[in-house]
């Protein structure tokens, strides 16, 4: 249990260091985003190794979930997006999600093919 916590300490402080540089520097991204790019780096060119921050950062996709109730919390403050902007941006938020979807479907399986394997086409080869 306490590995768990020391791993998620990691992933948060790589979160924070991305805060500070977004603080410093002014860039319109993210902190969270560049320390998790960080994080990235590091595991790629191999200053922090996979085991330690593995189990840390699988419990924290699984309860994913969890990290997402302030937010519709908070949403339900405003009502008028539950009316026809609400549909508008439903729309918008299922439709780019179902293109997320079959993107990477797609590439999944070209990935596939390209190393050997057999892919199964849910679509027609002309279709890409």
């Amino acid at each position: 249990m306490l590995t768990i916590v020391w791993q998620i300490g990691v992933v948060i402080a790589f979160s924070w260091i991305g805060e500070g540089i977004v603080s410093l520097t002014h860039v319109p991204i993210p902190g969270s985003i560049i320390g998790m790019i960080l994080l990235f780096f590091g595991l790629q060119l191999g200053w922090i190794k996979l085991n330690w921050v593995e189990a840390g950062a699988a419990l924290l996709l699984s309860e994913m979930m969890v990290f997402f109730i302030p937010s519709v919390v908070g949403f339900m403050q405003y009502s008028w997006m539950f009316g026809i902007k609400g549909l508008v941006i439903l729309f918008i938020v299922v439709s780019g999600t179902a293109l997320m979807m079959m993107a990477t479907g797609v590439i999944s399986e070209r990935l596939l093919e390209r190393q050997g394997g057999e892919a199964r086409r849910w679509y027609p080869k002309y279709f890409l």
